[in-house]
C-alpha cells in the first residue's frame, strides 16, 4: 500500500516548529508512513501514541 503524500511543514505544525528536530520529523515521517496516515488523520490520543512510539524503549526519564 502507497502511504500519502506526507510533507514535512505537516509534521513540524503538528510536532511544534521549535520543538521539533530534523531527526524527530523523519523519525514521524516513518511512523506515520508505516500507518498509512497523515498527521491531519490523526486524533490527538493517536498522535501521542505515535509520539510514544519515538522515544526508545530503553530511554527513561528519572526524577531526582
Amino acid at each position: 500500500m502507497i502511504s500519502p503524500n506526507i510533507t514535512d511543514d505537516a509534521i513540524r505544525a503538528r510536532l511544534g516548529e521549535q520543538a521539533s528536530s530534523d531527526r524527530e520529523v523523519a523519525l514521524m515521517r516513518d511512523l506515520l508512513q508505516a500507518s498509512g496516515r497523515t498527521p491531519d488523520d490523526l486524533n490527538d490520543d493517536e498522535w501521542l501514541h505515535l509520539i510514544g512510539q519515538m522515544r526508545p524503549a530503553n530511554c527513561r526519564t528519572t526524577r531526582i
